[in-house]
């Protein structure tokens, strides 16, 4: 008998048969009403035309072409380090009680935002050590890449280390294919220029690579805090063309101490000012295990800002909080009155460099003391992925021994696996009653102000 919702006098309404094809196997989804899972789609075109026989991805595979690109282009554009730097965590204009030198900032800023929106010819930024000039260099190559655009970011000494390493037995890839990925990047992000030894093969290297991009104008920006007449003349001709280079001097050598950090210009706490224990998100949507582990680390960590003893350790992938967290405790013990050092691995890195300058060099030494020393210190983003040649390594673990044998308060964190870190350093870490570890196992975190622009643009 028909079922009881059916028309009186009219068959039962039987469920549509199932398409048979379906392909579970396929590229696509099994559910896509086009390519029923295969992925690809044929389109019906006769012989002869330009389009017959060949296939084009189907509508449902977009979004993990997409994803797949956007991480093809993060994996070669050497900003795993930077990630966490972008223009929502700048601040704008600085921290300066001077109205003329936060205007610096906010100009730098206007224009590294327009820049990255619209990459055209070049910017230079200027500005002495920690005036916020990488920031906004990494915060310019992550908007590129967020927004599927092909960038490279290279330290200079860096660049140059890569060219070099072209040359060794077993390389893969040559000198020569390594200096052309370089000099054709679509975008090239060029960090401290001025800071690499001036070798005379160096100082050609980098003019021919200038040259080129100069000539070919190619989107480019390039840091420095070297004055004109210090840098090579053929290259200082080049960043002096208006026509082509945008140039903005950064008046701010307070703006990594801020009013916060109580002993060292290298501190960047002031940029993490509002990143504390009532901003940051217990992530309400976790469940089981991994909420309790969260929360537990979340206790630890606020234990430890009141009372600071040994060391802390937050590891987990990027995005997972541990910067904010460690951010936290932070400026909590700065609240209390103790100084404060907050300061990246790369950050730190940079200042074992040697330059052409005595006074620099100088100055960079009494700053790696302090960050020896001080009495409370963050260490953000211990990785792998910086200063991985063996000088760079060896005077890290210095800083790093020191401070353990004298228990002197200090909080590491790292999204780098075990088996990637110094097994001296993963030693001390991870197999001593002195070190408390805590291991985030999260998704991607961004605050609640990133939460508040989601729910606002829904």
């Amino acid at each position: 008998m028909p079922e009881p919702d059916a028309p009186a006098g009219q068959p039962p309404q039987l469920p549509p048969e199932p398409d048979p094809r379906r392909y579970t196997d396929g590229l696509g989804d099994p559910d896509c009403p086009y390519c029923h899972g295969l992925g690809y789609l044929r389109d019906d075109v006769p012989p002869g035309h330009p389009n017959f026989g060949r296939l084009a991805p189907c509508v449902c595979q977009l979004d993990s072409m997409s994803a797949a690109h956007g991480e093809k282009l993060r994996r070669g554009s050497n900003t795993e380090t930077l990630a966490g730097k972008t223009f929502d965590n700048f601040l704008p204009d600085g921290v300066s009680p001077d109205a003329a030198i936060r205007a610096t900032v906010r100009a730098a800023f206007e224009r590294s935002r327009a820049f990255a929106e619209a990459p055209d010819k070049w910017l230079l930024l200027m500005g002495t050590y920690g005036c916020g000039k990488t920031h906004l260099a990494a915060a310019i190559a992550n908007y590129c890449l967020d927004h599927g655009r092909s960038v490279l970011f290279l330290n200079t000494p860096d660049l140059l280390d890569r060219l070099r390493a072209g040359f060794a037995p077993g390389a893969d890839d040559s000198y020569a294919e390594r200096f052309e990925d370089i000099r054709t990047a679509p975008i090239l992000v060029l960090d401290d220029l001025g800071t690499e030894s001036p070798t005379p093969w160096a100082v050609e290297k980098l003019y021919q690579l200038l040259n080129f991009r100069y000539n070919a104008q190619l989107p480019t920006v390039i840091t420095t805090n070297r004055e004109s007449k210090d840098i090579e003349p053929r290259v200082a001709s080049r960043l002096s063309d208006a026509q082509m280079v945008s140039a903005l001097t950064i008046q701010a050598p307070d703006f990594r101490a801020g009013h916060i950090s109580l002993t060292s210009d290298i501190s960047s706490l002031a940029i993490h000012s509002q990143q504390t224990f009532d901003t940051f998100d217990s992530r309400g949507e976790l469940a089981g295990e991994a909420r309790q582990m969260f929360l537990k680390a979340i206790q630890a960590a606020r234990d430890y800002a009141d009372v600071s003893r040994g060391w802390f350790v937050l590891t987990g992938e990027y995005g997972s909080g541990k910067t904010h967290l460690a951010a936290a405790i932070a400026n909590q013990r700065a609240r209390l009155g103790q100084p404060v050092i907050f300061v990246t691995y790369q950050d730190l890195s940079d200042l074992f460099r040697t330059s052409s300058q005595r006074e620099a060099d100088e100055r960079n030494a009494k700053l790696v003391q302090q960050v020896k020393q001080t009495e409370f210190l963050v260490i953000d983003d211990v990785s792998s992925l910086v200063g991985t040649v063996g000088y760079f390594r060896e005077k890290f673990f210095q800083v790093f021994n020191y401070r353990f044998d004298a228990q002197l308060p200090t909080v590491l964190t790292t999204a780098a696996p075990d088996k990637e870190l110094d097994p001296r350093i993963k030693s001390r870490i991870f197999h001593s009653d002195l070190c408390q570890v805590h291991v985030l196992k999260v998704g991607p975190y961004r605050g609640r102000r990133a939460q508040g622009r989601k729910k606002a643009a829904s």
